[in-house]
């Protein structure tokens, strides 16, 4: 992969190197994440291009280089910025941050880059962020191995609207009789709910929330999310 042209691309997050360069770190399309240094471009401050190199962009990028950082070599934007401003701009970056935990470099998930272009695209057309990240999440833990059963409980059994479950991280929902006294409490209805993700039902986007953060934080190692904390302090949709 010595080369490689116009790939569909966004920038996750980017950070200074030396005196007048970055360094990107991306998702594409066709290599997923990865890192390419970006040359020069702090240099000119009045250039269109460099203005194009941020977050919520849909970009083609071309680069060169035979080791993981490879060096950038064209960039354009292959349509309009999504714009985000406020709530809808801290839930892309809580995407953004958490594609960089749970994402290994080189190893592409072309869903995940759908995912994460449809959220982009819901969130500036006002879509209720609380929704949009829940489904994201839920979408990065089914394409990572780590979804969820909503229909059945660990033994197979269907679950029931009018009963009550316990949820085992890593296993799934269990009858609430036998699950430990500390477990995750949910109701049979709102985690059928979720699994048509249907959020009409009262109960069931909070439910989601405590269940992708039950799966999710182990996965990052219990480290705090700076995006999340963001949020966390803005608006209680994490």
């Amino acid at each position: 992969m010595n080369s490689v042209e116009l790939t569909p691309s966004f920038v996750l997050h980017s950070r200074p190197f030396k005196e007048s360069s970055l360094i990107l770190e991306l998702y594409t399309l066709e290599y997923g994440r990865c890192n390419v240094l970006a040359r020069g471009v702090r240099g000119n401050k009045k250039s269109q291009k460099r203005a194009l190199l941020q977050p919520f962009q849909p970009l083609a990028i071309s680069w060169v280089g035979r080791s993981d950082l490879k060096t950038l070599k064209q960039f354009e934007a292959s349509s309009p910025s999504f714009s985000l401003v406020g709530i809808p701009s801290l839930s892309g970056l809580y995407m953004n941050e958490l594609m960089m935990k749970l994402l290994i470099q080189w190893d592409p998930h072309p869903d995940i880059f759908e995912a994460y272009h449809h959220s982009l695209s819901r969130l500036s057309q006002k879509a209720n962020p609380a929704v949009v990240l829940r489904e994201f999440e839920l979408s990065l833990m089914d394409e990572l191995g780590y979804g969820i059963d909503w229909s059945h409980d660990i033994h197979g059994d269907s679950i029931e609207k009018e009963l009550d479950y316990g949820f085992l991280p890593q296993q799934g929902f269990v009858l609430l009789a036998h699950a430990p006294k500390d477990s995750l409490k949910a109701q049979g209805k709102h985690i059928r709910a979720i699994g048509e993700r249907d959020w009409q039902e009262t109960g069931s986007l909070a439910l989601a929330r405590k269940v992708c953060r039950a799966v999710i934080d182990p996965l990052v190692g219990y480290k705090e999310l700076n995006s999340r904390k963001l949020l966390q302090q803005t608006l209680a949709i994490l």
